[in-house]
């Protein structure tokens, strides 16, 4: 019995031991033993994907504008100018270049231009390039790095660009809103962060505006132009530089304007404001072309041959005219007032020589001639009146018409001719300058219509002259 307690006790202490030897070693070989990783396949048969690493997309993210004066930074609110230099960072650049579906030949920096409004402009080149490392982008939710190309551009207007600047300036403004972003010549387009979006916003806080039209530059040369209408106008009031002074005087005592004269001083502060716009906005001191110059020619011909037409009216040159008996120097409505008195005088006088007829006798020949001689006198008298109080009535505008349009008291139609194919071309001069920023360039026939307009206007004094 004993012996049996020993070889059970004994068989119990074996199996403990190899019990205790035998787990250390498993677990060694659990240790030792690598465990198989998921293969991109097995993961794709169990239905997950691999994690792709966080990218920044390439874009034009910030600008810059260095004028001269100042320099500005990642700013809200940036205005440039031509002339101006601009800082364009780019947001990986290396990336988008080595994923475009046609890579240029000349894919470097350097190769680069600007692009405003998604209008190439071409030769105008960067002349700086700074490349950054920057741990954290903005717009991510995480700190993922990307990479910072900074590129400088000189906003100049040079014989490559302008058909690009042409586009982006045409129906100027003060200051425009423009998309700016860089690319290649043969069309490849970075995309840009500052683009406007569909409610008109920012995706960014900045926003870039392409000063146009520079208010100090703009100011100077208004002030001037101003200046010079504001002395012709006050000299054509008061002096004779566009008056008729061969023509009889106006009721209020003045020589008539010159409609000859009148288009010569037209085109001259039509061209040379036209001018003016055209250097503000551009640049270019060259814009002036042979149809301003025919233009300026046919207007000073016009006026030349009036002259010399006139010149050989047998009117002298202090004839009064059918001037009125009043104090025209006081204001119109003073001489509106006696004016409306005399003419209910006169007809009154009239009134008492149409009774005193009746009254004489049918074989009294000279005394019915001497009256019929007085009534036609107090007749023109009246109508003298009458005209000169349609007159001080008018506005003054409509008194200037009148010169323009009148040949002897009477609206003449060469007159309306001249002057509707003048207003007509000055509206087309105006209109092309603003909207494609060039003078004008008028056909052969439209400026022989328009020489042929002031043939007829000079050729119509003649008559006049004989009949005087």
């Amino acid at each position: 019995m004993k012996q049996q307690r020993l070889s059970l006790c004994l068989f119990f202490l074996i199996g403990f031991c190899g019990l205790v030897l035998r787990f250390p070693s498993a677990q060694i070989s659990a240790e030792e033993t690598p465990v198989p990783s998921a293969t991109p396949a097995a993961m794709g048969g169990s239905g997950i994907s691999p994690t792709p690493s966080p990218t920044v997309t390439p874009s034009v993210r910030w600008v810059g504008v260095h004028n001269g004066k100042t320099e500005q930074r990642k700013v809200n609110v940036v205005y440039a100018q031509r002339g101006d230099v601009i800082w364009v960072d780019i947001i990986n650049f290396e990336d988008w270049v080595n994923h475009l579906e046609k890579k240029p030949d000349k894919h470097e920096w350097k190769d680069l231009i600007l692009y405003l409004n998604h209008i190439p402009l071409l030769g105008v080149a960067p002349f700086y390039s700074h490349e950054r490392p920057e741990p954290y982008c903005r717009n991510t939710k995480d700190s993922i790095p990307c990479t910072i190309t900074t590129v400088g551009f000189s906003l100049v207007r040079n014989d490559t660009s302008k058909p690009g600047w042409s586009q982006l300036l045409n129906q100027p403004v003060f200051n425009r809103k423009v998309i700016v972003s860089v690319g290649f010549p043969s069309g490849e387009e970075i995309p840009s962060e500052l683009k406007p979006d569909a409610t008109g916003s920012m995706k960014l806080d900045q926003q870039f505006y392409l000063t146009i039209i520079p208010p100090f530059r703009t100011a100077f040369g208004l002030i001037v132009i101003l200046g010079a209408l504001i002395a012709f106008l006050a000299l054509a009031r008061h002096t004779h530089i566009i008056r008729d002074a061969g023509a009889p005087r106006r009721p209020d005592g003045q020589r008539p304007y010159s409609l000859a004269r009148g288009q010569m001083a037209f085109w001259f502060f039509l061209a040379i404001a036209s001018y003016f716009f055209l250097w503000i906005v551009t640049g270019d001191m060259d814009t002036l072309n042979s149809s301003v110059l025919a233009l300026i020619g046919i207007s000073a011909g016009t006026a030349l041959g009036s002259a010399f037409v006139d010149a050989a009216k047998p009117v002298p040159a202090g004839s009064p005219g059918n001037q009125p008996i009043v104090d025209v120097t006081r204001p119109h409505l003073e001489v509106l007032a006696e004016l409306t008195q005399l003419r209910a005088d006169t007809q009154k006088e009239l009134e008492a020589l149409q009774k005193a007829r009746t009254l004489i006798s049918p074989s009294d020949k000279h005394a019915l001639d001497d009256n019929e001689q007085q009534q036609n006198e107090v007749r023109e008298r009246l109508a003298n009146y009458r005209w000169q109080s349609a007159y001080f009535a008018w506005p003054t505008w409509k008194g200037v018409m009148y010169d323009l349009l009148a040949e002897n008291n009477l609206i003449s139609f060469h007159r309306f001719q001249i002057f509707v194919w003048t207003l007509i071309l000055g509206i087309m001069f105006v209109a092309n300058v603003y909207n494609e920023l060039a003078m004008p360039e008028f056909s052969a026939t439209l400026l022989g219509l328009l020489g042929i307009s002031a043939g007829t206007y000079v050729g119509f004094k003649l008559p006049e002259t004989k009949a005087q």
